[in-house]
C-alpha cells in the first residue's frame, strides 16, 4: 500500500470518527449556550471546518483543474457547492457528512476498479515475450543474450528453440524442421520450414532450433497491439454510459440554476425581511443541490461495467470495452471455426486397424514407432507417445529414408518397412484392403516385408470442454450454433455429430467463410451474432459479425486484434461463463439506474415541498444526503456484489 493510499484511509477514519462524535452533540446539545455563543458555533463549526478541509481538499484541487479545462459542472463541483452552502446556513455537520460520504463512495469505486484492473493484468501477464539474440553468429565466440523483443533490431539474429513461439518476423538462416502454424492459418497440419524461408511471429517451433534473421521491429507486429487494445477498453462505452455522461452535462447546470432561483425567489413568498427566511431558502437550495447530484449514476454505472470486465478476466476472458460486454449479454447466435476452436489443433492416435485378425495392433504400432523413432514431425510424436506393450530393437534399422510428402522407407531386420500415406504403398504396388470409410482423420499405413499390415488413425482431438460447453449454450440463451471449417465433409460431419452441432459447412476457403457468415447474419436480422476463431483466415469473418471472439493462447495476433473479446484459455466453456457474467452485470446496471432515479425523484419532490411548507425542517438535508451519497454508496456496493459470484461452473 502506497503512502498516498495510507493517508487517504487515515483521513477517512478521522472523518468518520469526528462525524460520529459531532453528530450526537449537534442534535442533543448543539443549541446549548456556551458563553456568548452556542456549542454548534463555538465548538462543532470550527472542528467541522478543519476536518472538512482534511477530507475534501482534493475536491477543490480537482474542481480547479476542471475549471481550467472549461469543465464547470460535474459531480464533484456539485458536491462542493452543496457542502459550502450547508456551512453558510450553519449546518456544519451536514456539510462534513456530504464530503465524507462522497469520499467514501469514491474510495469504494477506486477499490472495485483497481481490483478489476489487477484481474485483467493477471491474465495479460500470462503472455511472456522474450527473444534470444545471437551475437557473433557462426563464430567461435558466439554468445546468446535474452532480451525483450522491443530491443531487437532489424537484421539481428535470434534463436528460437523447440516449444517456443517466434517473437518477430524474419527469415530462417540456419536450421530446418516443422513449425506449428495453426495459430496463424487455422491449419492443424504442421509445415516444414528450411533455410531462406520466411517465418512469421506467433508460430510455434516444433522440431530443431531455428536461427532467424529479423526483418521487422517488434512494434510492427500485431502481438504488440493487444496491450493497447485492453488498456483502452474503457474507451468503448455503452449507450447507457454515453447517456449518463450527456445527462450529467446538461442536468448539473440546470440543477445549479434551479437551486440559485430557489435561494433568491422563495423568500419573497414569505417575510423576506427576516434573516431566518433567507437562511431557510439557502438551506433548501443546498438540500436540492445535494439530492440532485447524479453521483450514483455517474459513478456506479461505469464502475459496474468495469467490475464486469474485471470479473470476466478472472475466467480468462478479456473484453475490450463495456459496449462488447453489453453485446455479450445479448448474444443469440454463435459461429464456430473448427480447428483450434472446437478441436485442440494437435494429433493423437485414435485407432489401429489391422489387415486381419492374426496381426497384432501392438505389432503394427511397434513397427511404426521404430520407423518414426528419429523423426521430429508432430504426427511421429503422436505415434511415439501412444502406449504399446511391444518394443522393437532400434539397432536393427538400416537404410532409413524420408520420402517427401509420402512417409518413411527403411530396412528393419533386413526387411523393407514402409510407414506413411497411401501413395507410399502404391509406389510399391502394395494393396490396401481394409479401409474403413468411417475412419476420419490422418491415416498412417504400415507395410513390412512387402505385406500390408494395417493403418493407424490419427485425429485432431476435440477439446475436453467443447462438447459440454456447446450443449450449455442454450442455458445462457445462445439459441443457434454453426460450425464453419475448411476440412472435408467426413471430418466436419464427424466433429458436428460429436458436439451436437446441427448446422455446419465444410471445405470452405476464407472467402467462402465470409459469404456464409454474411448469410447467417442476414437471416438473424437484429439478433447479436458472434464468431469464434483463432487464425488469420478468421479475421475477415470476425469483421462482419456483431461480436468477434478469438482464442488468445494459440490464436493469431491478427485474429486477436480483429476480435472484440479474447478467450485466453482457448476454452468454449469460457464463453458460457463470460455471458453469465455479462448478463449479471447488465442486470446490476439497470438496478442501479432504476434505484437511483426513483430515490432521487422522491427526494426531489420532498425537497420541493419543503420549500413551500417546511414540514421536514432541517431533516431534509439528511434525506438529501441519503438520496445522494447514501444511494451512491448502495449502488457502488451493488456493483461490488458482482465480485461475490463464483464463475467456475458452466
Amino acid at each position: 500500500m502506497s503512502k498516498k493510499q495510507k493517508f487517504d484511509i487515515a483521513r477517512i477514519i478521522i472523518g468518520v470518527f469526528t462525524l460520529a462524535v459531532l453528530l450526537p452533540l449537534h442534535f442533543v446539545i448543539g443549541e446549548n449556550k456556551l458563553g456568548p455563543s452556542d456549542i454548534n458555533t463555538f465548538i462543532i463549526l470550527p472542528i467541522s471546518i478543519i476536518v472538512y478541509i482534511l477530507v475534501a481538499y482534493d475536491f477543490f484541487i480537482k474542481t480547479f483543474k476542471n475549471f481550467k479545462k472549461k469543465r464547470f459542472f460535474d459531480e464533484i463541483t456539485l458536491t462542493l457547492i452543496a457542502s459550502i452552502a450547508a456551512f453558510c446556513v450553519n449546518q456544519a455537520v451536514e456539510a462534513l457528512a456530504v464530503a465524507l460520504f462522497f469520499q467514501i463512495g469514491e474510495k469504494f469505486e477506486d477499490y472495485a476498479v483497481n481490483k478489476s484492473r489487477k484481474s485483467i493484468k493477471d491474465v495479460l501477464d500470462l503472455r511472456s515475450d522474450k527473444a534470444r539474440i545471437i551475437n557473433n553468429f557462426n563464430l567461435s565466440n558466439e554468445e546468446e543474450k535474452i532480451v525483450d523483443p522491443y530491443d531487437v533490431n532489424i537484421n539481428d539474429i535470434i534463436l528460437v528453440n523447440p516449444g517456443e513461439r517466434v517473437p518477430l518476423d524474419g527469415v530462417v538462416i540456419k536450421g530446418n524442421g516443422f513449425i506449428d502454424t495453426s495459430s496463424l492459418t487455422g491449419e492443424s497440419v504442421p509445415r516444414r520450414i528450411k533455410e531462406n524461408d520466411e517465418i512469421l511471429s506467433g508460430v510455434m517451433v516444433n522440431a530443431s532450433p531455428l536461427y532467424i534473421k529479423v526483418s521487422k521491429m517488434f512494434y510492427d507486429s500485431t502481438t504488440s497491439k493487444i496491450m493497447d487494445l485492453v488498456e483502452n477498453a474503457t474507451n468503448n462505452k455503452t449507450s447507457n454510459e454515453k447517456f449518463i455522461t450527456k445527462f450529467s452535462k446538461y442536468y448539473t447546470p440546470i440543477v445549479v440554476i434551479l437551486a440559485i432561483l430557489i435561494a433568491i425567489i422563495t423568500p419573497f413568498f414569505g417575510d423576506f425581511t427576516l434573516a431566518s427566511t433567507w437562511q431557510n431558502s439557502v438551506f433548501n437550495a443546498a438540500s436540492l443541490l445535494v439530492v440532485s447530484c447524479p453521483c450514483a449514476l455517474v459513478l456506479s454505472v461505469p464502475m459496474a461495467y468495469f467490475v464486469g470486465i474485471g470479473e470476466a478476466s478472472k475466467v480468462k476472458m478479456i473484453i475490450k470495452g463495456s459496449v462488447y460486454l453489453e453485446k455479450l449479454s445479448k448474444l443469440d447466435t454463435v459461429i464456430l471455426d473448427k480447428t483450434g476452436t472446437i478441436t485442440k489443433g494437435n494429433f493423437v492416435v485414435n485407432k489401429i486397424n489391422t489387415a486381419n485378425k492374426d496381426i497384432s495392433k501392438d505389432y503394427v504400432l511397434a513397427l511404426a514407432k521404430v520407423a518414426e523413432s528419429n523423426s521430429n514431425h508432430p504426427i511421429a510424436h503422436s505415434i511415439l507417445e501412444a502406449k504399446s506393450q511391444m518394443i522393437l530393437d532400434k539397432n536393427k534399422i538400416s537404410n532409413l529414408e524420408e520420402v517427401e510428402g509420402k512417409g518413411i522407407k527403411l530396412n528393419y531386420d533386413n526387411k523393407e518397412l514402409l510407414v506413411g500415406n497411401a501413395l507410399l504403398l502404391k509406389d510399391k504396388n502394395i494393396e490396401i484392403n481394409n479401409y474403413d470409410p468411417n475412419d476420419v482423420g490422418t491415416l498412417i499405413y504400415v507395410s513390412y516385408d512387402n505385406k500390408y499390415l494395417g493403418y493407424i488413425l490419427i485425429k485432431d482431438e476435440i477439446k475436453e470442454d467443447s462438447v459440454n460447453a456447446i450443449k450449455s449454450f442454450s442455458k445462457v440463451e445462445i439459441n443457434d450454433t454453426y460450425m464453419l471449417t475448411g476440412d472435408n465433409e467426413e471430418t466436419a460431419k464427424y466433429i458436428a455429430s460429436l458436439t451436437y452441432i446441427k448446422n455446419y459447412k465444410y471445405s470452405l476457403l476464407p472467402l467462402d467463410k465470409v459469404n456464409e457468415v454474411k448469410k447467417i447474419k442476414k437471416e438473424k436480422g437484429n439478433k447479436v451474432v458472434g464468431f469464434v476463431g483463432d487464425g488469420i483466415n478468421d479475421a475477415p469473418s470476425m469483421s462482419i459479425v456483431d461480436l468477434a471472439f478469438s482464442m488468445g493462447n494459440i490464436g493469431s495476433d491478427v485474429a486477436i486484434e480483429a476480435s472484440d473479446i479474447v478467450i485466453m484459455d482457448d476454452k468454449l466453456s469460457t464463453l458460457v461463463k463470460g455471458k453469465k457474467i455479462a448478463k449479471r452485470t447488465i442486470k446490476v446496471v439497470y438496478q442501479n439506474i432504476i434505484f437511483s432515479l426513483v430515490i432521487k425523484l422522491i427526494a426531489i419532490i420532498l425537497t420541493t415541498l419543503n420549500t413551500i411548507t417546511p414540514f421536514l425542517g432541517t431533516y431534509i438535508m439528511w434525506i438529501s444526503i441519503f438520496a445522494d451519497v447514501g444511494v451512491t454508496f448502495l449502488a457502488v456496493c451493488n456493483s461490488l456484489r458482482l465480485m461475490l459470484y463464483k464463475h467456475n461452473k458452466i
